[in-house]
């Protein structure tokens, strides 16, 4: 017996109602439910909320609930993937990249004795850190960390602050049966950070089964500019070494591993770069793209894109013909055309007539007809069935404001920051090609059509066909 049907009949029985009479109440078939309960039958979504309404479920008992009947539906290591996906959207969504200044340590009193506790170890460890960026210019990190070992923040108010510095970390992978999951867990730190550093802090990344890679009792380690720290995995115990030669030693060792590994990341700021990236990851057959607002780029044609350069106050003519290029890839995708978007994304397009994931010196503001143009095409494209365009359903998932995200199916992950972003857009980009992290994306894209964290295609065109009249009424008034 399935979980979903072991819960079904618990509630059935609970409530005292005949199956028939539940049937007639929430109008469902009673077969239907009869083979559900013997887990002959899987039960459409619009039943099982049928029923979590009228055994009125509490907030807990309608996750449980409808938590069980994803894991039916998909099978519980696929579901487990997609909410690891869904949570790290959330996660980044969250992220604040506004921080106070990073505080000082004008000195370091370092011993070579143990330093045994938790709290005493990441305390050290912190101290260093702050010490060798306050004091040592361009100052390079070399990190080998544990799990249980998370130092985003302290990287990231720095950076924050403009200081100048580069990080190098080995990451490990999983190689166990459904640990595809587990590795994505390691991109809540990666993405901030190569953010917050625009290109500065460098992953990479090797396969290795659990346990392999923390063998002996200190097997994590810092380098640092003049300090070596080890420490243990539980981060009980560590020890700071200041010994130049074996500084070097572990430097050179460091460097000799990442050879042998491949990068995580590559990260580039340039804007002609940016575009040359776009087209290149754009694919004729398939585009996906999550972003709070709507990707309307297939609607931005030669002559809008020419509009609105001779508006630009900088000589953006060298760029035109990788603009056209650009926009002109987004209109050859005849399928697989993916728009995953927020209402509150929406409204932003409207009310700012910006298009975020475009620089301002390339398009800057839009004119409302135009919008209103672009939104209008988009509806009938998403009614026809060309484009696949949903309403993220904000009680589930939440997008970065800060972000666009592509996903292709040959070349990987593509993430580039937005207006929203406190660099701005263009300011940094992200790639990933590590083939589990691109399957993963992947298949999450291809769920959301069926699964509970988008409206319905039909929810998605009532609310754009809302906007889409305001809009209209807006410019009626003017």
């Amino acid at each position: 017996m399935s979980k979903f049907s072991t819960y079904l009949k618990r509630l059935i029985a609970d409530s005292g109602e005949s199956i028939s009479s539940l049937a007639r109440t929430i109008g469902a078939e009673r077969t239907s439910i009869h083979k559900a309960l013997a887990d002959e039958r899987i039960l459409s979504y619009k039943t099982v909320q049928a029923l979590a309404r009228h055994f009125n479920l509490s907030v807990d008992e309608r996750k449980d609930f409808f938590q069980l009947y994803d894991i039916l539906l998909q099978g519980e290591e696929t579901y487990n993937n997609r909410q690891a996906v869904c949570r790290l959207l959330n996660n980044l969504a969250s992220v604040d990249f506004s921080m106070a200044p990073p505080p000082e340590v004008s000195s370091l009193s370092i011993s070579e004795r143990l330093i045994k506790g938790e709290f005493a170890v990441r305390s050290a460890i912190r101290s260093v850190l702050i010490y060798e960026i306050s004091h040592t210019e361009n100052a390079e990190f070399n990190l080998f960390l544990p799990p249980s070992l998370k130092l985003t923040i302290d990287f990231m108010e720095f950076w924050l602050d403009n200081r100048s510095f580069t990080v190098n970390e080995l990451l490990c992978f999983e190689t166990s049966p459904n640990a595809a999951a587990k590795n994505l867990e390691l991109l809540h730190a990666v993405i901030p950070l190569c953010l917050a550093s625009r290109g500065h802090y460098k992953p990479y990344y090797f396969h290795e089964t659990p346990k392999a890679a923390s063998l002996s009792p200190m097997g994590y380690y810092i380098i640092s500019p003049h300090y070596l720290i080890l420490f243990s995995e539980d981060l009980s115990t560590a020890q700071i070494l200041e010994s130049e030669d074996l500084i070097s030693y572990y430097r050179n060792f460091f460097k000799n591993l990442l050879l042998q590994c491949e990068p995580l990341t590559q990260c580039s700021s340039d804007m002609a770069e940016v575009l040359n990236e776009y087209i290149s990851v754009a694919a004729p057959d398939s585009l996906h793209i999550i972003m709070p607002q709507p990707c309307i780029g297939r609607y931005i044609e030669h002559n809008i894109v020419k509009k609105y350069l001779n508006r630009s106050q900088l000589p953006l003519e060298p760029y035109l013909s990788l603009i056209d290029q650009h926009y002109s890839f987004l209109r050859q995708v005849e399928s697989n055309y993916y728009t995953i978007f927020t209402e509150e994304g929406l409204q932003n397009l409207i009310e700012s007539r910006t298009c975020d994931d475009s620089p301002k010196e390339l398009i800057p503001y839009l004119d409302q007809s135009d919008v209103c143009d672009f939104l209008k095409k988009l509806y009938q494209e998403i009614e026809t069935g060309t484009v696949l365009g949903l309403i993220a359903r904000p009680t589930q998932l939440h997008l970065p404001d800060y972000l666009s995200i592509y996903i292709n199916p040959q070349t990987g992950l593509h993430i580039y920051t937005t207006l929203k972003f406190v660099f701005g857009s263009y300011c940094c980009n992200i790639h990933i090609s590590e083939e589990s992290i691109r399957s993963l994306f992947l298949d999450f894209f291809h769920s959301l059509p069926e699964s509970n964290l988008v409206y319905s295609r039909e929810d998605t065109l009532y609310l754009l066909k809302h906007h889409i009249n305001q809009l209209e009424a807006s410019i009626k008034t003017k």
